[in-house]
């Protein structure tokens, strides 16, 4: 297995609330996450490809300019292609 350290930080000038964090990961299961509440979503015609989703915890919503969250994941490698790919993180 392997785990993945994330931090979603607020670069801008005003306070980021909502916040969503998106990923793909194809063969993997993650097993144990924290900091985040993560959700897959299969893909059509898929069975191992999987986009993620990722939202905050009551407590982690609000980032105020300059600050950050720092949240991750531990996953079982399920083939060769387990790494998370197309990361982006959005918010109002």
């Amino acid at each position: 297995g392997f785990c993945i350290g994330i931090q979603v930080i607020n670069e801008g000038s005003t306070k980021v609330e909502d916040w969503e964090l998106t990923f793909q990961m194809n063969q993997a299961a993650i097993n144990n996450s924290w900091n985040g509440n993560f959700q897959p979503r299969n893909r059509e015609n898929s069975q191992s490809s999987k986009d993620y989703v990722v939202t905050p915890l009551d407590w982690g919503g609000l980032i105020e300019p300059g600050q950050s969250r720092h949240l991750g994941f531990c996953a079982n490698k399920l083939g060769s292609d387990y790494k998370p790919q197309q990361m982006y993180a959005s918010g109002q």
